[in-house]
């Protein structure tokens, strides 16, 4: 018993220290800075980065941020791109995406009656099966 409660604690003071991974840039052609907080400086391969991490490229030069679940950022001269706390492809507000909440394509009034009626159909289930069983 003892060791597991070790086991537990340690997993959770490593958990709680450890920084969390947003992301990583790799350089893909010509010259990348990145500014960790200590300013932009070069980097020559790839990087592990954080939320909040920036980065830009030199003119002709292009970089790449990977977010973890695989979502790819370019990064394009004349633009500093911002490491995001979470992966851009699955943000809820983006017009491209086809089930965003400001999508026309996607209408929450729709969503909202189809659980509704889900969830009507599941009590009306439920109610049969107990009077159903009633002797």
């Amino acid at each position: 018993m003892q060791f597991r409660l070790k086991v537990f604690c340690f997993s959770a003071v490593l958990l709680v220290s450890s920084s969390c991974l947003a992301a990583t840039i790799e350089p893909v052609q010509g010259k990348l800075y990145v500014n960790t907080g200590q300013g932009f400086l070069p980097v020559n391969g790839r990087i592990n980065a954080h939320a909040g991490d920036a980065a830009f490229v030199d003119p002709g030069g292009i970089a790449m941020v990977v977010y973890p679940d695989g979502c790819k950022v370019t990064v394009q001269p004349g633009a500093v791109t911002t490491i995001t706390p979470s992966s851009p492809c699955t943000n809820p507000y983006d017009p491209n995406n086809p089930f965003a909440q400001d999508n026309p394509l996607f209408n929450n009034n729709a969503a909202l009656l189809g659980a509704a009626g889900l969830a009507a159909a599941g009590l009306g289930v439920g109610i049969y099966l107990l009077v159903g069983a009633s002797p």
